[in-house]
């Protein structure tokens, strides 16, 4: 676990740099000849889409698809996926946190009719060592955390929705919004937790690493946040009328919070991805509910 966070603080800027650099124009799908080649977007230090991308990399995979995946900006994937350049982004939160996104380009989008998740929630956490549990209470003291907050990638739909946040709070002139990348902020909730330093930052739930650091959520008790998002498949009108059977099982699938938070965590684990949905896929019941959305 400590060489996985280590490996992401050393690619943060790495990968950074590739998803603001990557150009999305190229042709996605070519199942209308025989090739059955899917592309979707994902973007760097996303851990649920990586998530969820892997798996349906395995299981696509033993149903004769090949699942690529195209690293991007998020608004170039959605972009993208909207021109028919790519097929599909497998995990937008809607109707708030990426929903700017997709109301853009709703006309060109097939998004499917029920999550596979309904539980997504924007948080901000701190490590469990500090004595305040609540954001107000943060607010209150925010000399305290360095008057700043730590955050997840500028360009992403928590990003944009913290403004207001704060507002809700009175705290925009409290705590400074400290934009860098998801890698980046698990090194720092790590390092922070284990010098019992008090620091606040932006995350998810859920997340794989409420059971592997000792963190908590800070309770919205104004209620700032929206609320919960669900998870759902967005796919390109084009790609959809092309092959119909694969929207089907995608709309099959329904994952539970501890399905989804054990996926998170066998990927963040493994040496890639896929690895981990196999891993994943060991578990009996696991393994039964993918397999039910084949059906």
């Amino acid at each position: 676990m400590n060489k996985k966070i280590g490996a992401f603080l050393a690619c943060a800027f790495l990968t950074a740099s590739v998803a603001a650099c990557s150009g999305v124009s190229t042709g996605a799908t070519n199942t209308q000849s025989g090739d059955k080649t899917i592309t979707v977007a994902t973007v760097a230090g996303y851990d649920d889409t990586v998530a969820v991308t892997g798996l349906w990399q395995e299981l696509l995979s033993e149903h004769g698809y090949t699942l690529q995946t195209k690293q991007v900006d998020l608004a170039a994937g959605f972009s993208a996926v909207a021109r028919g350049d790519l097929d599909g982004y497998l995990n937008a939160w809607l109707p708030s946190t990426h929903g700017t996104y997709v109301d853009k380009y709703k006309d060109q989008l097939q998004i499917l009719d029920q999550p596979f998740f309904a539980n997504d929630r924007l948080v901000l956490v701190a490590p469990k060592s500090v004595p305040e549990n609540t954001i107000s209470e943060v607010v209150q003291n925010a000399a305290k955390y360095d008057s700043k907050i730590i955050g997840i990638e500028a360009g992403s739909g928590e990003m944009k929705l913290l403004p207001d946040v704060l507002k809700k709070y009175a705290a925009s002139d409290k705590l400074n919004i400290v934009a860098g990348s998801t890698p980046a902020t698990l090194a720092a909730l790590k390092d922070a937790a284990a010098k019992d330093k008090p620091l606040v930052a932006t995350l998810w739930t859920p997340h794989w690493a409420f059971s592997q650091l000792p963190i908590k959520v800070l309770t919205d008790d104004l209620g700032a946040w929206p609320k919960p998002d669900g998870s759902y498949m967005v796919l390109s009108k084009k790609f959809a009328a092309k092959d119909p059977e694969v929207v089907k099982w995608m709309s099959n699938m329904k994952i539970t919070d501890d399905q989804f938070a054990s996926l998170m965590l066998a990927s963040s684990e493994a040496k890639d991805p896929v690895a981990g949905a196999k891993k994943w896929l060991e578990t009996p019941a696991n393994r039964q509910a993918a397999d039910s959305w084949f059906k």
